[in-house]
């Protein structure tokens, strides 16, 4: 045993292997940390801005838009979808374009959310040209709600500068917004809180 720790002292290389595989121990049990507790801080680092609350400061705005009928929520026979087709039920209002390579990223999470949660997507297509968005629809497949903004109305009552942009919404009133591709893990546990506060029904 002796001898095991004189080599060790003597050994510059094996001291600083040890060293190298104490702080790695020390990292991998700080992420198993982080990651234990990451839900309760999230929630709570949201509410200290003022979401999951009653009014977090954003204004909501009726919709009365063409819809893309590849959406399931709806039979193919409507035309328009609006806000007022959602009351009672919790949505997301996703402002998105083609040309966006984060929009393209999140299309995958949207869609889980959509199927496995069932949390109602509607994705607020900016300004583009119907034939544009079904063929893209045609590559990527969703089954969320698509509709179009054609003359940009509604992404400019919500002051939309940069996209993805994306809110949570409930009986007219906005809960969360997210700017940049969501976070299906962050969703799903603003559902939940918002559920168990009541404030979801």
């Amino acid at each position: 045993m002796n001898k095991i720790i004189f080599y060790i002292k003597s050994n510059f290389f094996v001291k600083i292997l040890l060293m190298a595989c104490l702080i790695l121990a020390i990292l991998v049990g700080g992420l198993f940390f982080l990651s234990e507790n990451g839900t309760s801080y999230e929630v709570e680092n949201l509410k200290s801005q003022g979401y999951l609350s009653d009014d977090i400061g954003i204004e909501f705005h009726q919709f009365n838009l063409t819809r893309i009928d590849s959406g399931t929520l709806f039979s193919d026979q409507k035309k328009l979808l609006a806000s007022d087709d959602l009351v009672n039920r919790p949505y997301l209002l996703n402002f998105w374009a083609t040309w966006c390579g984060p929009c393209r990223a999140e299309f995958d999470d949207l869609e889980s959310l959509w199927k496995e949660n069932n949390l109602v997507v509607v994705g607020v297509n900016q300004g583009e040209n119907r034939n544009l968005v079904e063929e893209f629809i045609m590559t990527y497949e969703p089954t969320f709600e698509i509709v179009l903004d054609l003359d940009l109305n509604l992404s400019s009552t919500y002051n939309i500068r940069g996209i993805p942009v994306t809110f949570l919404i409930y009986n007219d009133k906005v809960y969360d917004k997210w700017i940049g591709p969501i976070s299906k893990g962050r969703v799903q546990t603003t559902i939940a809180t918002l559920e168990e506060s009541g404030i979801i029904k």
